[in-house]
């Protein structure tokens, strides 16, 4: 059996960026789809909180974030590089920009021109992690404007690929590629959406050639069967002290984003790097857990 449990669910932008490296890879994987909205109790149970899509296990090692989950699938299968093309610094930092400056608009602009369409479930969902009232009408309204945020960064990638190079950074796909696929990829499954790439010829084109890279092996897990490999796993961390302000290692700590999403994380400090932060939670569901998330967007407070 495959180490990789991809905890996820389908339509999830965020996941697709991350089931095509796992094509890009050659990767067997075990599926394990969880709730769009809460509660999603057998995750929770894994991640001690964390709630948003998706996260990676690898025995009772539980990433969080793609950000974080794309270096640890590159540590762990190093060829074909995420950074072959660009190398690591510039693949990051331009991933930073489509996870954040592209995503939203495209995100928000789906959500607007379908908003008449959208479960109230969802809405409470996505009211109660954001903090922010979605008023449906204020969400239809706000969907044309969205526009002008989306169509000058994806004419920015229409000009990175205007040389006729074949990826966003040169002939061989990279993390960027993935990383701005999953906000395109968005805005594709929807008809209104999908017309707003009619413009791109470049775009369109270099589309196809990152969605051909595929998901690699796909097997289906139950959630139960997720929660038992962690329980029957062994933990092993080697402890590694930030250089800077912060809680010292062996602090019980409450781990949150930038963006403030509800139910911190809160476990024993046992990681604290320039790359990531690092929890211990126990737990009789699920035995010992390492909880990971990428240091860039997430703060421990010693509680």
């Amino acid at each position: 059996m495959t180490d990789l449990i991809f905890h996820h669910f389908d339509p999830s932008p965020y996941s697709e960026k991350v089931r095509l490296v796992f094509g890009l890879k050659g990767l067997t994987w075990n599926s394990v789809q969880i709730p769009r909205i809460m509660p999603k109790p057998d995750f929770v149970a894994l991640t001690g909180g964390y709630r948003r899509t998706p996260a990676l296990q690898i025995g009772a090692d539980i990433y969080c974030d793609t950000q974080l989950i794309m270096t640890e699938l590159e540590k762990r299968y190093a060829t074909p590089s995420l950074f072959e093309c660009g190398g690591f610094g510039a693949n990051m930092a331009l991933s930073a920009w489509t996870d954040r400056m592209l995503f939203r608009p495209c995100v928000r602009y789906v959500f607007g021109t379908y908003a008449d369409h959208l479960p109230k479930e969802l809405l409470e969902d996505r009211e109660k992690m954001s903090g922010r009232d979605l008023n449906v009408d204020a969400i239809k309204a706000s969907a044309e404007p969205l526009l002008s945020q989306v169509h000058p960064q994806l004419q920015w990638i229409e000009d990175m690929l205007s040389d006729g190079r074949d990826y966003l950074l040169g002939k061989l796909p990279a993390l960027i590629d993935f990383s701005a696929f999953h906000c395109v990829w968005f805005l594709n499954n929807t008809p209104k959406g999908a017309e707003q790439l009619e413009l791109y010829a470049k775009l369109q084109a270099w589309f196809e050639r990152v969605a051909s890279v595929g998901h690699g092996t796909r097997i289906e897990m139950d959630s139960k069967v997720a929660i038992e490999v962690a329980k029957e796993a062994t933990i092993s961390v080697s402890q590694s002290e930030f250089i800077g302000s912060g809680p010292a290692l062996g602090r019980q700590v409450s781990v949150l984003n930038e963006e403030n999403v509800p139910d911190p994380v809160v476990g024993e400090l046992v990681i604290s790097s320039t790359e990531e932060i690092v929890v211990k939670r126990s737990s009789e569901e699920t035995g010992d857990t390492l909880v990971h998330f990428p240091r860039i967007g997430y703060y421990a407070t010693a509680i």
